[in-house]
């Protein structure tokens, strides 16, 4: 959940619009990211990840092997509890 606030005036009593919305994943992710521990490079991984980008992409892009952006994903995997189903 977002939510945004407004003066609708000036002075200590002036009316305030507040807007409660659903927060969209852009909002979402920096906070996240900040939850679980993530690096500044595992947070690029993740970004580039959700974009729909294959691993030797990713890699090409963050000129890294792509042994490497596996090494980030599985940490970030660890830090955040999740993983390869089976």
């Amino acid at each position: 959940m977002i939510v945004r606030a407004s003066l609708l005036g000036e002075g200590p009593l002036a009316p305030v619009a507040v807007l409660l919305a659903v927060a969209r994943p852009a909002e979402m992710a920096p906070l996240l990211a900040d939850m679980y521990g993530l690096t500044q490079r595992e947070r690029r991984v993740t970004e580039l990840v959700a974009q729909g980008l294959p691993t030797r992409q990713i890699a090409n892009r963050l000129h890294m092997a792509a042994y490497t952006v596996q090494d980030h994903l599985k940490s970030i995997f660890a830090k955040s509890g999740t993983g390869f189903p089976g």
